[in-house]
This record gives structure tokens, sequence and C-alpha cells, in this order.
């Protein structure tokens, strides 16, 4: 079995190349993965190929945060024109007709809209780039339509620094290990994916992505598991390896562009 997760951010975009541009480095490893022999997937059929152990060489694509950057062209004032994640995915499928019949991709999104803006007026220089009004959902349900991405869990609010108040007993801050509480992961994961549910018109994908990566047994082994796979079939944390065959699936693992590879080298070489 060859199973492997990719996560990008369409807000990374500091500089012009595919080590600081995750919209460079997209197209590219679009290419990439065909030319090595990926077949890339839905999350869902990678969750279900892993549940069965199939030994079939897949690889499912997934954004995080939620900015619009992922579905719509944008203009970057220092670095031009930035095609999205969901207009390079069509591009590649027009250019290479065939390539990859099931071309798609599942986008995490943070819920609170304060915890959104709070981003939007936070972001780090050195990492990301957020314009005005790029953390809004109304984008979502287009996107969901379109059937190149679909809308998944990535908490209430992310524990952002930046907030005035997080949702958390403890007010913890950037690091989600911390929700070790029924209360404490109502708040983070159950109510979002309410939130997403009502935003969506119930079509949200049951997929949670730890927010940093950070997990704990108790949400892992006990918490995320009683919700039900209708609020969530499997959770992904940032471990930077391929999934193997033993891995729960609330503890699946996933490569992060610009963290764990900076050049086509760097992931094809963690793709072995």
């Amino acid at each position: 079995m060859a199973l492997a997760v990719l996560a990008y951010h369409s807000h990374h975009v500091v500089g012009p190349g595919y080590g600081a541009n995750d919209h460079v480095a997209f197209e590219r490893d679009l290419d990439l993965l065909t030319d090595a022999g990926w077949r890339i997937v839905p999350l869902a059929a990678l969750v279900r190929a892993h549940r069965e152990r199939a030994s079939e060489r897949l690889v499912a694509l997934t954004f995080d945060d939620g900015p619009v950057y992922d579905v719509e062209d944008v203009v970057h004032p220092a670095y031009g024109g930035q095609r999205s994640f969901a207009n390079a995915m069509r591009a590649f499928a027009a250019r290479r007709p065939g390539a990859q019949p099931s071309l798609h991709a599942t986008s995490f999104v943070i819920a609170s809209p304060e915890a959104r803006r709070a981003m939007e007026s936070h972001a780090d220089p050195r990492y990301t780039w957020l314009a005005p009004g790029s953390m809004g959902e109304a984008w979502w349900s287009g996107a969901i339509g379109s059937g190149r991405v679909a809308i998944a869990n990535h908490s209430w609010d992310h524990l952002h620094p930046a907030l005035p108040a997080v949702r958390h007993s403890g007010d913890a801050r950037g690091d989600f290990s911390r929700v070790s509480t029924v209360a404490d992961a109502d708040a983070q994961i159950r109510d979002a994916a309410a939130y997403l549910a009502r935003a969506t018109g119930g079509r949200a994908a049951p997929y949670f992505a730890y927010p940093y990566g950070h997990h704990n047994a108790f949400l892992a082994r006990d918490y995320l598991p009683s919700l039900g796979d209708a609020i969530c079939a499997a959770a992904f944390t940032c471990e930077p390896r391929l999934v193997a065959p033993d891995d729960s699936r609330f503890l699946l693992p996933r490569l992060v562009c610009g963290a764990d590879w900076r050049s086509p080298w760097e992931l094809a070489a963690r793709l072995g």
C-alpha cells in the first residue's frame, strides 16, 4: 500500500518561486505526481483505500484554513497573478485530459467568522498573505457544487492567538493538544461541524484536520470515534510521512508543502 495526503496553504504567498509560493508548487506538483504514477483521488477514496488496505499508489490533496484563494484567482501586490488551486486543477485537466480522472481536493476551513476575520488582520508576513475579505465563506457552496473541492472541518477558531477569546475553558492559544475535555472538544469540533453543515446545506465532508497538527489520545481514541462517521469519519495530523496500514483513521498523517518539502525533488524523495 502506498497512500499519501498532501497539504497546501493558498495564503502561503511570500515569494515568486516554488518554496515560497504554494500556488506555484501546487501547479507543478500535479504534473510531478502524475508522472511518478500516483493517482489523485478524493479524500473519501483514500480513507476507504486505507480501511480496505488497497495496494494502489493513491494521493489526496488538501488545503488548510479556507482562504478564497483556494478557488478564486488573485493578484498579489508584489508577485502578480496567482492561479487558484481549483483553477490549477481545471487547467491541468484541460492540458492533460484523462491523466487524473478523479482529480479532487478537500479544503479544511475554519468555522468561526470572528476567527477568520482575526486571521485576516493578523497575518504573519513571513508565511502568509491575506487581503481583506479573503477568509469569507461565500465560496464554500460553489466549491462543493463544482465537483472539484470538498469543504471539511478545521475546528471552530483554530485556537488562534489573535482572538480576544477562544472557545476553550483554559483560554488555550496555539496548542490544540490542550483540547482534552468533552466540553472543549464539542466547542471546537462538534460546533464547527454543525456550522459547516448549515453553511453548506448539509454537504460538508465528514473529515477533521487538527489545527497545527496537534492532537492527543483523548481526541483520537475517545472523542472523535464517539461522534460517528457522519460528523467525523477520519482525522488528519501533520506528521510528515506516508499513511501506514496500521494508522488509526483518526491519526492519518499529512505532508505539508513549505514545511515538509520545498522543492519538487524533496517531494519526490518524501514520496519514495
